[in-house]
């Protein structure tokens, strides 16, 4: 838990380290100069900066701070939007009372008046539309406004049940973290703050979807260790307490609607891994044709020898973004620290940093029956993470984000994939026979330079004409686009 001076030297730090300019400033997150590691490093600055501020002027922050919480402030006013926790059980440890939530609403809009101008209500059905949400009037106005005032309006079922399915997901989110235990004492508080957040932001899109409850557990947990309230006193100056607002507790709610909403609609992930099944297919082939273009043998292995559907095992990495993946919470928050400061498009760095893991482990996949690979796949090997959390999350980065860059060059990603191979599986031969025997050998080779040669059946192995006619058809693919690149690209 950072304390106030800490907070300002921190933040003073990195500003003064990047020169106060916001590209340096992601450049260094990306290339793993500003990290968890960092003597100075601060995860809200990454967060709040890189999808909140947009900006390292530190007296720029409180208009867009402002901007930023008067949506969220004002959505939890409307009627609609109010969690119906009275129509839970009277004995829900959630449950309390309709006046109870009432009040605690307009005990809000008073508390938080002095800071945030109420917005005009636009008319509209449960899904309600952010980019329309504006600023423009002051709460302490007497004018009458058109929202509904909660004691107004009636839930309907659908609401009741979104609360009930948050609910069940929030109550059993990362069993393994006792942050989220119920036997902390900060457990009913911070579980109701989550489920309010994933209430109002979920009639405000296009739904509640399962998953989404841990991607906004691991930012809460990131977060809500450095929010502080702030402190009320004269001795702080003006340019100091522009900082703590970053870090304002009393905001982290509004911050952390503001930041899923970024890191869900705008970059593109919603749309691509949640909004509709036909959606996510498109994004599952377009893994499939990036995988074939980079590794053909892991494709060929996956798809055609083993018939391993990539629906049956992707889905969730592409969902929670890898969480589930990565050992822990606060590994996984390094990686999304480079996510959100990247310039590269989100969904499609995913997919790539999905491949590079798939190639670490090669040698296990191609190694395995159906079953074994399945298991792989939905238990990935943490070994090599564990070993040096930092160095594995970089590479991670840095290889997807080369083979990013060479997204629309099939013979790059070829060639590309081909060191990714080298560097992960040194030791790895594959040669593929068509003799009689139609086997593929795996040979291994030590750092001695001595040959250990197995052959492996019933794992890749080619023991079929039809199996070997079709490898060889996806190799010849590749080749003939190569060249037909290569004839294409323009001379210098």
């Amino acid at each position: 838990m950072l304390k106030e001076n800490e907070i300002i030297q921190h933040v003073l730090l990195t500003i003064n380290k990047t020169k106060g300019n916001l590209e340096t400033f992601k450049s260094g997150i990306v290339n793993g100069d500003y990290t968890s590691q960092t003597p100075f490093f601060t995860r809200t600055l990454v967060w709040k900066v890189c999808l909140i501020t947009n900006s390292l002027n530190i007296n720029e922050w409180e208009s867009r701070l402002h901007d930023s919480r008067v949506v969220y402030h004002q959505l939890t006013k409307r009627g609609d939007m109010q969690v119906p926790w009275w129509e839970l059980s009277c004995d829900h440890y959630f449950y309390k009372t309709k006046e109870e939530s009432t009040h605690r609403t307009l005990r809000r809009t008073h508390s938080q008046s002095g800071s945030v101008r109420q917005i005009p209500q636009r008319q509209s059905s449960v899904k309600n539309s952010l980019a329309r949400v504006r600023a423009n009037d002051d709460p302490l106005s007497t004018s009458r406004s058109s929202t509904p005032s909660p004691s107004e309006v009636t839930p309907t079922e659908q609401d009741i049940e979104l609360l009930e399915a948050i609910i069940l997901d929030i109550d059993r989110l990362f069993p393994g973290e006792d942050f989220f235990q119920p036997n902390q004492p900060h457990s009913l508080s911070v579980k109701r703050q989550l489920i309010e957040i994933l209430y109002v932001w979920s009639k405000c899109n296009l739904g509640y979807k399962q998953g989404i409850h841990e991607i906004l557990g691991l930012i809460y947990h990131s977060l809500y260790k450095e929010s502080i309230p702030i402190p009320q006193t004269n001795t702080i100056s003006v340019d100091d307490l522009k900082i703590l607002k970053l870090y304002d507790s009393n905001y982290l709610s509004h911050d952390l609607f503001t930041i899923l909403n970024a890191f869900l609609m705008k970059s593109g992930a919603f749309a691509k891994f949640y909004e509709n099944e036909s959606n996510l297919l498109t994004t599952i082939d377009d893994f499939n044709i990036k995988l074939m273009k980079i590794d053909q043998f892991i494709h060929y292995n996956l798809t055609a020898k083993l018939k391993l559907e990539s629906q049956l095992w992707i889905i969730r990495y592409l969902r929670l973004v890898l969480l589930r993946e990565i050992i822990d919470l606060e590994t996984t928050a390094s990686l999304w620290d480079k996510l959100v400061a990247s310039p590269a498009i989100m969904p499609d760095l995913v997919l790539f940093m999905i491949i590079q893991l798939l190639i670490q482990i090669k040698t296990d996949l191609i190694a395995s029956d159906f079953s074994e690979c399945l298991s792989l796949l939905l238990h990935y090997p943490t070994g090599k993470i564990t070993h040096n959390p930092a160095d594995f999350i970089n590479n991670l980065y840095k290889d997807s984000f080369k083979l990013y860059e060479y997204r629309n060059d099939d013979l790059k990603l070829y060639e590309y994939g081909n060191k990714l191979n080298a560097k992960y599986n040194p030791n790895l031969k594959i040669s593929m026979s068509y003799t009689s025997s139609g086997r593929s050998s795996i040979s291994s080779i030590n750092s001695n330079g001595s040959r250990a040669s197995t052959e492996v059946h019933g794992g890749p192995s080619l023991d079929t004409k039809a199996e070997k006619l079709q490898f060889e058809k996806m190799r010849l693919e590749m080749r003939l686009k190569k060249k037909a690149q290569s004839m294409l690209r323009p001379r210098e």
